[in-house]
């Protein structure tokens, strides 16, 4: 769920891997991050959406419009805007998102059709992204998959690392984040 700078990966946090490739529908993302953090408070940190603007660069705003649980599935409805950025290439991005979670496990989130905000904000043609969690001797093992195709022309050599910078610093961001929230004097400490 996130769409410039690189930021690097907290202590605690020992990326496995982190890799944007392309194919004929767009973009593929694999990441993945070993994390000295409880499952609650990585899945606190990743549903945060509305404080996502504050630790996660190139989303500008988040709001969840509509939230209901059903059984031990929770659906949300949100609506995210952002901006994918490299060097002197700028893309204003909204995305209209079903987004169904399964507390401590995994929050999967897909785009639902958008028309052309009034500001200019390009919609994304097709998105798909998962993060989950899996517990591992003192921690989590964070993984995030998406595809997403943006719908509109990227320019040829920019677009791509564009696309790469922007999705691995969101990555690192929410790995930081995790890791400031772990070492907040407030939170009790991580096995």
């Amino acid at each position: 769920m996130l769409l410039v700078l690189s930021a690097s990966a907290p202590a605690s946090a020992h990326p496995g891997r982190f890799d944007v490739s392309r194919d004929a529908g767009g973009y593929r993302v694999e990441a993945s991050a070993d994390l000295q953090a409880t499952p609650a408070l990585v899945w606190a940190t990743l549903t945060d959406y509305e404080k996502l603007p504050q630790f996660v660069p190139g989303i500008r705003s988040v709001r969840v419009l509509e939230a209901h649980a059903d059984g031990d599935m929770q659906h949300l409805l949100v609506e995210q805007t952002g901006e994918l950025r490299f060097l002197f290439f700028s893309r204003r991005v909204a995305v209209l998102l079903d987004v169904q979670q399964q507390p401590r496990v995994r929050v999967r989130a897909r785009a639902l059709p958008r028309p052309r905000g009034p500001s200019g904000e390009e919609s994304l043609q097709e998105f798909e992204g998962t993060y989950t969690l899996a517990a591992i001797p003192g921690g989590v093992r964070l993984d995030y998959r998406a595809h997403f195709d943006p719908g509109f022309s990227l320019p040829p050599i920019l677009g791509p690392l564009a696309v790469r910078r922007t999705m691995q610093a969101q990555f690192e961001a929410m790995l930081a984040e995790i890791d400031r929230r772990r070492l907040a004097p407030s939170h009790p400490r991580s096995p």
